[in-house]
């Protein structure tokens, strides 16, 4: 491993839906406010169920364990990117002119 290495979190590759704020009482009591969240898009453009299932397949780089944390190493997933494209590059678009 070089120090020049970036890795990215789930949080950072698959989109994450949004999340309205939600208030509800302890049994003690006491008000709890779970902040909202707005939706925000990942660099795959996939939900991270997608992701998990690609992996299992072996179609996505498999993450790198480091402690508890789940992490991808930035270079693989721009490889898998840039392949990705490149095959929808050679495929003519069937829609266009219709």
């Amino acid at each position: 491993m070089t120090l020049i290495d970036q890795y990215l979190r789930m949080a950072d590759l698959a989109n994450q839906p949004e999340r309205k704020a939600k208030t509800y009482t302890t049994r003690s009591g006491q008000q709890r406010t779970v902040t909202a969240k707005t939706a925000t898009r990942g660099i795959t453009g996939f939900s991270a169920k997608h992701l998990y299932h690609l992996i299992n397949e072996g179609k996505f780089p498999a993450p790198v364990k480091i402690g508890r944390a789940s992490l991808w190493r930035l270079s693989e997933i721009n490889k898998w990117l840039d392949s990705h494209s490149a095959k929808s590059d050679d495929q003519p678009n069937k829609n266009v002119g219709v």
